[in-house]
């Protein structure tokens, strides 16, 4: 069967201190978009799981193991072969491996008759990846701790984006390692970007957006700085650094609007896309 894996980008992101299991709290509103890899997975005769991923991180093979040896499944499931069209680049803070694993669970799950919820996935997509229960869910949700807390969103909205990537692979590790963690709680966050979002206003969606690694990120690789100035030039209000990076995204009020910018960018030599919020 072939299943798209959808990338995200992060409305909001919050960072707190480490935890004691040295991972550092978060909150943050993350948004399934329609940028995507295509997964093409095959039952096999035998019981091996193979994938051709390029990457050592290989979190769609993590995630096909994990369900695996889970308590959800009972007898030994038929091997599985699983091909990844990649389209999501690697550090851009888009979760592109995570949307692998993400996808590989929904996909099995029905391949190998399992029947179960996606809460019951997102609980196991725990142990893969920070971003994998998030991405399970389908919609639109606010994922907190480490990313095990996932509650849904509600009513999202179909919103027009413009991602702008500019060629740099940012390290996850490296920004955390740079950022101040906020040490008070600010409920205003959440409150602000939901009565945004719930408003409609563009302008107030965008003046809602933040990002804890944003700063950091920049320090460290000043061409993200410089693709939010690119995208200002071109009328994209307010835009924002999704994740640790290097991905940085705005709001647009149309297609058409979205689209003539994405294009205008790529004939420019730049790695652009114009999206969709996924809305389910």
């Amino acid at each position: 069967m072939k299943i798209e894996a959808y990338a995200k980008v992060n409305f909001t992101l919050e960072v707190f201190p480490e935890r004691e299991d040295g991972y550092h709290s978060l909150r943050s509103l993350v948004v399934p978009i329609s940028l995507s890899d295509t997964l093409d997975i095959t039952l096999r005769d035998d019981a091996e799981i193979h994938t051709d991923s390029p990457y050592k991180d290989d979190l769609a093979l993590k995630a096909a193991l994990a369900l695996r040896a889970s308590r959800f499944v009972q007898s030994e499931s038929p091997g599985v072969n699983i091909k990844i069209e990649k389209r999501i680049p690697a550090g851009g803070g888009l979760g592109g491996g995570s949307a692998d694993a993400a996808a590989t669970l929904i996909a099995l799950n029905e391949l190998w008759a399992l029947n179960l919820p996606r809460e019951a996935l997102a609980e196991l997509a725990t142990t893969i990846g920070s971003d994998v229960p998030s991405l399970v869910m389908g919609n639109s949700v606010i994922m907190e701790g480490r990313g095990e807390k996932v509650t849904p969103f509600g009513d999202f909205p179909q919103l027009s984006l413009v991602l702008l990537n500019p060629g740099i692979f940012s390290s996850t590790k490296q920004v955390y390692q740079k950022c101040t963690p906020r040490v008070t709680n600010d409920p205003k966050i959440l409150y602000n970007i939901r009565q945004a979002v719930q408003g409609g206003s563009l302008s107030d969606i965008a003046n809602a957006l933040m990002n804890d690694l944003q700063e950091p990120a920049i320090a460290l690789h000043p061409e993200i700085a410089s693709s939010m100035d690119l995208l200002r030039s071109l009328g994209v209000e307010k835009p924002l650094m999704t994740g640790s990076g290097s991905t940085v995204f705005g709001l647009v009020s149309n297609e058409d609007e979205g689209r003539k910018i994405a294009n205008l960018l790529t004939s420019k030599g730049h790695k652009a896309w114009f999206v969709k919020s996924v809305v389910r």
